[in-house]
């Protein structure tokens, strides 16, 4: 029985209480209360896919009436995240939390971020979700207990939904986590039938509604519908199969923004030339951690960020980058063609001398120079510039003897590269 912190003030009497990566098995922890322990929410979701033959593994802590912020001192809760290995991490707030601005600004959302602290430090590679849950099947005004912080009245259910949808974006958003949207998947079937999803308390969650929301958490883990799974709990298949399209529509909804594709991973680089010295310019998009992988076609490889690399010879090279977050992955192939192996020859933006060089040397150029950066052979940044102007002179006297690269972004908004060489002083 969940512990009752708030009470309602509503022009009914109401009891109160509260309760993407495909692979073939997946770990989900659900911090939460009584909303996500009824009909035992972990399990239903579990069943779900194992019903389109996937294995999920829950855990859960659901003491009666827990907020956020008690999840985040919860010693039981702290220990399950330090285990890791998650590959969700669920969190639900108290219901009528996010429902009155003191505390959704003053608990949840602090609470959340010490939580996703915790979860990002143990579990690098994990998906938080924050559970979006339902309004009160009648609305009303949400109040602590001194009815010292109150919402508005909600005149119906849609109207505190309305609530509840705003704060879990805003978090999810704050955050970078998914948003399971389960609040909206009910309000979308209160609205379009005559299915009750409370239970007699209008606040908690009969077989229906849990069932409804565990075939939104299979979509959200599983990027996948819950159509066709042979679990239907205790629903008749048409039922089950209205659950299941209706948890589908709305997680699909184009016009919502659940935060989905956050861990989408995007691979792109452009390349600036100079004779037979490619510098290669990453433009992927990842959250971290992040690694990358360069096949230059050649036979060399490199797993830097943006390397240079220097071919031996005249062709036309399939340059590929791999780009790894977690298990999210995406590459991208693209012609890189080798016409010189001699630099002077096709770079005529830019001209530095001497080179070879003891480390004091002159760039010049017909177009006007904003910034310059200097890499070392391995492609790593050595130092930056905002030397501006047409001639510009520089002195590195202090880097070792070796090749380096001269990057240069003129005022037009294009670049160039130029390779060479300091001598031994």
């Amino acid at each position: 029985m969940e512990r009752i912190l708030f009470f309602v003030l509503a022009f009914w009497s109401i009891p109160l209480a509260d309760g993407i990566a495909q692979q073939d098995t997946l770990r989900a922890l659900f911090l939460g209360n009584s909303y996500t322990n009824g009909n035992n929410l972990p399990q239903l979701t579990s069943n779900i896919s194992a019903g389109k033959n996937k294995v999920l593994i829950t855990d859960k802590v659901t003491p009666g009436g827990h907020t956020l912020n008690l999840h985040s001192s919860n010693s039981t809760s702290l220990s399950k995240i330090r285990q890791g290995g998650w590959d969700f991490v669920v969190l639900q707030e108290q219901s009528q939390i996010p429902t009155i601005d003191f505390y959704r600004y003053n608990s949840m959302y602090p609470a959340a971020m010490r939580l996703e602290d915790s979860i990002r430090k143990y579990n690098p590679c994990a998906n938080i979700v924050m559970f979006m849950t339902w309004g009160r099947r009648f609305g009303g005004q949400q109040c602590d207990g001194t009815m010292t912080h109150c919402s508005p009245v909600f005149v119906d259910f849609a109207h505190m939904q309305d609530s509840l949808e705003s704060a879990y974006v805003e978090i999810g958003q704050l955050i970078d986590a998914y948003i399971a949207p389960v609040g909206m998947a009910w309000k979308k079937s209160i609205l379009d039938t005559s299915f009750v999803l409370h239970t007699s308390d209008n606040s908690h969650p009969n077989a229906r509604g849990s069932y409804l929301a565990a075939c939104v958490f299979h979509q959200v883990f599983w990027n996948e519908s819950a159509v066709g799974t042979s679990f239907n709990h205790t629903l008749s298949s048409s039922d089950a199969l209205f659950f299941q399209t209706t948890a589908d529509s709305v997680v699909q909804d184009t016009t919502k923004d659940w935060n989905l594709d956050i861990n989408r991973v995007f691979a792109d680089f452009y390349t600036l030339s100079s004779g037979d010295t490619v510098l290669f310019m990453n433009q992927s998009q990842s959250r971290q951690p992040v690694s990358y992988f360069w096949d230059f076609g050649d036979g060399d490889t490199s797993s830097l960020e943006s390397p240079f690399h220097i071919f031996s010879h005249p062709g036309t090279y399939n340059v590929k980058l791999i780009v790894t977050h977690c298990s999210n992955k995406d590459s991208v192939s693209y012609p890189v063609q080798i016409t010189s192996i001699d630099e002077r020859t096709t770079n005529f933006d830019l001209n530095l001398s001497p080179n070879p060089n003891h480390g004091r040397f002159v760039v010049n150029s017909g177009k006007v120079m904003v910034s310059e950066m200097i890499y070392d052979p391995k492609g790593r940044l050595l130092g930056e510039f905002s030397k501006q102007g047409s001639q510009l002179e520089f002195n590195i006297h202090n880097y070792p003897s070796g090749l380096y690269l001269l990057r240069v972004n003129f005022e037009d908004g294009s670049s160039a590269v130029w390779r060479f060489i300091k001598k031994k002083n």
